[in-house]
């Protein structure tokens, strides 16, 4: 098979292959959707909702950012700090943090105006999108990493929706009980092939820290990237808490054994393949977050676990159906549109339990929040 899409983006792998003499797959998925100016989400393309090749939940609907505003209130009034700082990480188009900033502009002046509103964000054409949607609101400064705030600076509240699920992955093989790392070389005849190269042991100590158990046979990912990143998370916040929204598992049930092909997905024009080396810097490349690992490594950099739930959950906790039953005592045509977009969000076969949400905290009593008041079911799916 050969590489196909972006002819820029793929001459540069190719050379570094040729220079190199065989890449990671890491590498490889790092430069297909973070290369400056080529890759997937740092070129300047339309990558979510109908023009996309996804959906989120923020371009549902407004009370997916109404109902997270209103947590954040909780969250402000818990802290008793000022500035209070809200660090959304990775946000698209910038929707989320419109509605969530228009929620507590109009709702709640007071936390508003002691609010920082800090978007950590690489992609300049996201960027450049984020300040025309967000001009209203002067809270709002710009960062480009987590590594640009100071050690323990951040006092409130870091979160993401759909961040860590776009990482660069370590794709690994586990045959006659050993484990192999996926790297990937290009032939005389110009086609990739994939060579296997005994695991590193960061993968090994990964592996053997989280007490995963990988079936025979299986090819799956390891996500050290988002390792590293929940740490320096962790270094960085002084006082509050993290919330990570996003599609995955705990350790226990994502490497179940009927996931033998893991969970690497590409997304193109909102249908799916597990064909990586197509439409090179043009689709998007996923894989399921292992919440274990986020805990895990969290709590090394001083993040307790406050709580782990669905989506369907914790919005329904925060209010969701106060929202249902207003919009259907209105009747109208747009509220049955409008219910009809945010039963996405909690139907079990949609976001509500694909989509789960962690939550962590650093240096705060009594932790418990509104959004964790009822858990779901304490099944595998569940148990970190």
């Amino acid at each position: 098979m050969k590489l196909t899409g972006k002819p820029e983006l793929i001459k540069v792998i190719k050379d570094r292959i040729k220079n190199e003499g065989k890449i990671s797959f890491r590498d490889f998925m790092d430069m297909a959707l973070y290369y400056p100016e080529l890759g997937y989400y740092t070129s300047p393309k339309e990558k979510i909702g109908g023009f996309g090749d996804f959906f989120t939940a923020s371009e549902l609907d407004k009370a997916f950012g109404e109902l997270l505003g209103k947590q954040f209130v909780e969250i402000y009034e818990k802290l008793n700090v000022k500035p209070f700082q809200i660090v959304e990480i990775g946000a698209g188009k910038g929707l989320l943090a419109h509605d969530i900033l228009k929620f507590l502009k109009e709702n709640y002046p007071d936390v508003y105006k002691n609010s920082q509103y800090i978007l950590i964000e690489k992609s300049p054409y996201h960027i450049k999108i984020q300040k025309e949607i967000l001009k209203d609101f002067e809270i709002v400064k710009w960062v480009q990493d987590i590594i640009d705030f100071e050690d323990s600076s951040i006092q409130g509240i870091v979160f993401s929706n759909e961040l860590f699920d776009s990482f660069p992955v370590h794709l690994i093989r586990k045959i006659n009980g050993k484990i192999y790392e996926v790297f990937i070389s290009v032939n005389e005849k110009d086609e990739v092939e994939e060579v296997l190269v005994e695991a590193g042991e960061d993968i090994k100590r990964y592996i053997k820290e989280l007490n995963i158990n990988i079936p025979e046979g299986m090819q799956t990912e390891i996500n050290l990237d988002a390792k590293d990143y929940i740490q320096k998370i962790g270094k960085k916040l002084k006082k509050g808490y993290v919330i990570t929204i996003d599609y995955g598992y705990p350790s226990a049930e994502l490497y179940k054994y009927y996931r033998m092909r893991g969970t690497l997905l590409c997304y193109y024009k909102h249908k799916y393949s597990e064909n990586f080396y197509e439409n090179v810097g043009l689709q998007d490349i996923t894989s399921h977050v292992n919440f274990s690992a986020l805990a895990y490594y969290g709590k090394i950099a001083g993040l307790e676990t406050t709580g782990f739930t669905d989506q369907a959950h914790f919005l329904t906790n925060l209010g969701l159906m106060d929202i249902f039953a207003a919009l259907q005592e209105k009747g109208d045509l747009e509220s049955y549109e409008r219910l009809n977009r945010l039963k996405t969000l909690v139907l079990p076969k949609g976001m509500g339990e694909k989509f789960k949400v962690l939550v962590q905290h650093k240096n705060v009593e009594n932790p418990n929040i509104k959004g964790l008041e009822i858990l779901p079911y304490q099944n595998e799916r569940y148990v970190l």
